[in-house]
């Protein structure tokens, strides 16, 4: 009877093996395709950054005049990677600098060459103790152009979420000298990654500059997925292994995606838009709104799109959700719409939306002989993603405009292109990011980041949306320095169809045109 038990275990126990070790080499594969793609990215960002300063160098940045400063002041707005430029003598005494972020004092590493002109050091921020990059190019014997990369511009953000409380992402020069980790230290729970001995690691190594990228995650953490199946296994071996075998394929194969479960969802007609008022603060008229998708389970719960949002955009699910959002627009505004010509309705696009010219189609043909005019759309870019082909989004961002619609530059100055890029894009509106409002207040008589991008856009000619206006004194502000809408928590928060409808009927009252019991001011009344 023990040696039937045992051997009916065995298959049981053979399978989990066999999961296991197909899961370890599966998830070290994808930990060296993180590494890797850290590795590529930084190679690339470090390119770009040799190019500004061979540009900014043959310019004669050297001698400090104010043509010198306008040139690094405009090479930091053309480009989201570097946070400092600065002109320092052999000594590393700093001569002359811009920047947008008004930086402390830089400590650096090192310096690590990479060829007679160029190398890479760590910077260190005497007053955070954050660390970035910095690439210094020389210029003659007793000169250096200096560029200090923004923290967020280095890629180190690539675990998923379930990983991230017991796995980093950590570069370093081939010295040994570290910079960015992500997450921080503070971020974990327990042990930080480095200190647990069972863990998965990968590493990959830079060709052309002295850096490395190492990917280290708890191996408990990765192998969660196939814990259910090993203890199925271990409590079944006094049963046939033929089932037992069965019951674990069953139960593997069984177990839905997040990718499933927004497809379900989806089907399910679970996704739906909420709106955020957009006000004029130079006269309070509603202007219009943007689309903010929710989804609502089945029990009436609400989740925001942090919840599905980032996955949705991963795996292309966007482009049909954003579809199904726009048909639910016109259900639940058209009308009000129809009869109020001056109101615009803001949708979002990602990266996704420019792979091809569907967006433009579904646009049109959506759209086309609905009671929502195509002058009323604003199609509102993110920079969650970068754009994998700039000419191509040209194009499409043209011919949608060729149909009526304007097209926003969303969370200006936070993304993956620089602000005059996206201006070669031919947009039409620029939206300042929340992060940039939040430190206004009554005290604040400068806001360094928010003048620069009302001044970038206004010698543009892009209209300015504020984001995030939670204060009669970022109101005020923005107000004076010549930004006409905003939108925020101060005015309205996002608002499901009934409430915004309602309060459109309020603010726009139509007196003069007849109305019928089926329409949304009757309804709201």
């Amino acid at each position: 009877m023990i040696a039937c038990a045992v051997i009916a275990g065995v298959p049981p126990l053979g399978f989990v093996g066999f999961l296991e070790t197909n899961a370890t080499q599966r998830i070290e594969e994808d930990l060296a395709g993180y590494a890797d793609r850290v590795i590529e990215h930084l190679e690339l960002t470090l390119d770009e950054a040799v190019l500004v300063l061979t540009q900014l160098a043959e310019a004669g940045v050297v001698r400090c005049d104010p043509a010198s400063m306008e040139a690094m002041r405009r090479a930091i707005f053309d480009s989201y990677l570097l946070r400092e430029i600065a002109v320092v003598d052999a000594a590393g005494t700093r001569l002359c600098s811009d920047t947008i972020y008004h930086t402390e004092r830089w400590t650096l590493s090192r310096d690590y060459a990479v060829n007679a002109a160029i190398d890479v050091a760590v910077v260190v921020d005497e007053a955070t103790f954050q660390r970035s990059l910095a690439l210094r190019y020389r210029v003659g014997e007793d000169r250096m152009v200096v560029a200090y990369f923004a923290p967020n511009s280095l890629g180190l953000d690539i675990l998923p979420e379930q990983w991230r409380n017991n796995g980093l992402a950590r570069l370093a020069l081939t010295d040994g000298t570290e910079f960015p980790t992500v997450p921080r230290q503070s971020a974990f729970y327990g042990k930080p990654p480095e200190d647990i001995e069972d863990a998965l690691v990968a590493t990959a190594v830079s060709n052309r500059y002295p850096i490395n990228a190492v990917v280290r995650v708890a191996r408990a953490t990765v192998m969660q997925d196939f814990q259910s199946i090993k203890a199925y296994a271990l409590v079944a071996m006094s049963v046939f292994a033929a089932v037992v075998l069965g019951i674990a394929v069953y139960i593997a194969r069984r177990g839905p995606t997040t990718s499933d479960d927004i497809a379900a969802g989806m089907r399910k007609g679970e996704f739906i838009p909420y709106y955020q008022p957009v006000i004029n603060i130079s006269n309070g008229r509603l202007e219009g709104c943007e689309v903010l998708v929710r989804r609502r389970r089945r029990d009436g719960s609400i989740e925001v799109p942090a919840a599905f949002i980032a996955q949705a955009e991963i795996d292309g699910q966007i482009v049909p959700m954003t579809r199904q959002l726009m048909h639910s627009v016109i259900n639940d505004v058209g009308e009000l719409y129809a009869r109020r010509p001056q109101l615009t309705v803001a949708f979002n696009l990602c990266a996704q939306h420019f792979r091809d010219d569907e967006i433009v189609r579904d646009v049109d043909e959506i759209f086309s002989g609905s009671p929502i005019r195509p002058s009323q759309l604003v199609f509102e870019v993110t920079e969650r993603f970068p754009l994998a082909d700039f000419t191509k989004a040209k194009t499409i961002i043209a011919r949608l405009q060729a149909l009526g619609a304007k097209v926003a530059l969303d969370d200006a100055g936070t993304g993956h292109s620089g602000l005059a890029a996206l201006h070669r894009l031919g947009m039409d509106i620029v939206k300042i990011d929340k992060l940039f409002i939040d430190p206004i207040d009554a005290s604040t008589t400068q806001a360094p980041i928010v003048d620069s991008l009302v001044a970038l856009a206004k010698s543009f000619g892009m209209a300015m949306v504020a984001e995030g206006v939670e204060t009669l004194d970022q109101v005020n502000y923005l107000r004076a320095k010549g930004v006409d809408q905003a939108q925020g928590y101060l005015f309205a928060p996002p608002l499901p169809a009934a409430s915004f409808a309602a309060l459109v009927a309020a603010m726009i009252p139509l007196r003069d045109a007849p109305q019928s019991a089926s329409e949304p001011e009757r309804a709201a009344g």
